[in-house]
């Protein structure tokens, strides 16, 4: 059976340092939830300039926030079931993300933010129409904290990136999972109370992966 790779970086500007990992997975069906939350999708409407988004990233606001709303149900009805399905995936980063997110309780669903959806989608435009390899920095030489600076973006802001494929549900629960991450860094950023606002962009990586980018920051 075909395989694929994902690929995820995620930068902790407080620390001045990026976090790699790489997973191997086969290609199978994805399993998804059988209904949509109408709470998460009602949050996510009425924030300004979702309908403008693409599909893909739509659905990685969709699932970032739906794990926000409700961590335990995530895991339930989301994560569970993926990881079930992939050996690769269960793993000690799987363990104790069930307990992170069974214990971690209702957090805010993150805001829009017009900005960070700028930055986010102009990264991934860059980084997927010059085919540059999975990384933080512009292929002009601008880093993360440059382009959050030269944006506006004020106090705390933190980046995660993902090269993958086959569906973004999957690719979210890959960022929480943090497989040989002991810094668990995309999972901390992703339950992170103090980040309320988030910026997402999704471009076309090659044939059938997407270059996916999700900028965060505290409330602006």
């Amino acid at each position: 059976m075909p395989k694929v790779l994902a690929i995820f970086l995620c930068f902790v500007p407080l620390l001045s340092f990026s976090q790699v990992s790489v997973v191997e997975l086969e290609v199978r069906p994805i399993p998804e939830p059988h209904t949509r939350d109408t709470v998460v999708d009602r949050w996510n409407f009425a924030q300004p300039g979702y309908q403008k988004l693409s599909q893909q990233a739509k659905e990685l606001v969709y699932w970032t926030n739906y794990c926000r709303n409700s961590p335990k149900k995530f895991w339930d009805s989301a994560a569970a079931p993926i990881i079930k399905l992939f050996p690769r995936l269960q793993t000690p980063e799987a363990r104790s993300l069930e307990q992170a997110l069974i214990h971690a309780g209702t957090l805010s669903m993150f805001r829009l933010n017009p900005v960070l959806v700028k930055t986010a989608q102009g990264h991934a435009n860059d980084m997927a129409a010059n085919q540059a390899g999975a990384s933080h920095i512009s292929t002009n030489g601008t880093d993360f904290a440059t382009r959050m600076r030269l944006a506006g973006i004020r106090g705390a802001a933190n980046e995660n990136i993902s090269i993958s494929s086959q569906s973004i549900l999957l690719s979210v629960i890959l960022l929480y999972l943090d497989i040989d991450l002991p810094t668990l860094g995309h999972r901390k950023t992703l339950l992170d109370p103090n980040l309320r606002e988030i910026g997402v962009g999704a471009a076309l990586y090659g044939k059938d992966q997407w270059f996916l980018v999700q900028d965060f920051a505290s409330q602006q």
